[in-house]
């Protein structure tokens, strides 16, 4: 570990990181507060937001109410950053990051949150959301004006990443079904995946393995699986499924080293733990730093090298060299 900060305020749901000027800035809510913390820095930033229901008429009758943000994503517009944001009891809304100007409000009818993720790929920033068991699909809608939202039809969704490989920008989604596969540019399924006795995945990413796109999915019984999705959509994993962790991965994302592809993944046990993407096989012992379950992974560039943030229920991100 090369580096840890404790927010301001506790507690860590999610968090992104967008890049400003060459320096990452990472974005991060909890305890209906929204945060940014300067790594480089180690500064912290409270973001005050406007009300994401105040265009509603039934926002009159909660006078009192709060943002209720439990996932984030950012993205870079212009001069601006946009965050896109909901949570358990809100549905998706966006806003400027810097002056908290609503962008997209949401109203009371419309779906919950459960994962909301930055979609890879050209033009205008776009966004995908899930909403867990309160409803099923993805849904994929940028800034106000653009083209209508994109439904992906799908069953319960908890968990979501994308990526753009082979010059498609590509959307997996991780729920009580498996794990499912759509391309944006036309809302169709590129594949499906099963992990054994019916698991089911809260944490997914896409990568590349030797110019092969592959899908990895952590599972609630702490299992790590890759499918290949350039060969059979409904195929068996790649290898056996990596095990280690005791209980549920809530959070995982990928990196490459130079050529060598490495998953990093943060469970319920409190543990951080590498993995090679060809073998499945754990690079080195667990990273046991956390004090709680293991909330959010995200990999980045700092300082020109690849490091991996983790946050948790105890509200510390602590950032590991991943070069090695």
């Amino acid at each position: 570990m090369i580096l840890s900060s404790a927010a301001p305020d506790g507690r860590i749901d999610d968090l992104a990181v967008v890049d400003r000027g060459r320096a990452p800035l990472v974005v991060c809510t909890g305890f209906y507060k929204l945060w940014s913390w300067a790594p480089l820095r180690d500064e912290w930033l409270e973001r005050p937001l406007a009300y994401a229901f105040a265009e509603d008429p039934l926002a009159a009758e909660y006078p009192d109410a709060k943002n209720d943000i439990d996932s984030v994503a950012v993205a870079v517009s212009g001069e601006r950053v946009v965050l896109a944001a909901g949570g358990d009891e809100q549905g998706a809304a966006m806003w400027d990051l810097d002056s908290g100007e609503l962008l997209r409000g949401t109203t009371y009818n419309e779906p919950y949150v459960s994962s909301i993720v930055t979609v890879k790929g050209e033009g205008p920033p776009l966004f995908a959301a899930s909403s867990g068991v309160h409803w099923d699909g993805v849904q994929v809608w940028g800034l106000p004006g653009e083209e209508p939202p994109l439904e992906l039809a799908a069953g319960p969704v908890w968990d979501l990443a994308t990526a753009r490989i082979g010059g498609r920008s590509l959307v997996v989604g991780g729920g009580e079904e498996g794990v499912e596969v759509w391309n944006v540019a036309n809302g169709e399924q590129v594949a499906s995946f099963s992990m054994d006795d019916g698991q089911r995945s809260y944490a997914v990413a896409l990568s590349q393995l030797d110019d092969r796109p592959v899908v990895v999915a952590g599972t609630d019984s702490g299992k790590v699986y890759m499918f290949d999705l350039s060969g059979d959509e409904d195929g068996d994993p790649v290898h056996e499924p990596s095990t280690g962790h005791e209980g549920r991965i809530n959070a995982l994302d990928v990196a490459m080293i130079g050529d060598r592809g490495v998953v990093v993944t943060g469970g319920e046990d409190g543990t951080v733990r590498i993995w090679d993407l060809a073998s499945g096989r754990q690079v080195g012992p667990p990273m046991i730093s956390h004090d709680s379950s293991v909330e959010a992974v995200t990999v980045t560039m700092m300082r020109d090298r690849p490091v991996a943030l983790t946050a948790g229920r105890e509200g510390v991100i602590r950032v590991w060299d991943l070069t090695f």
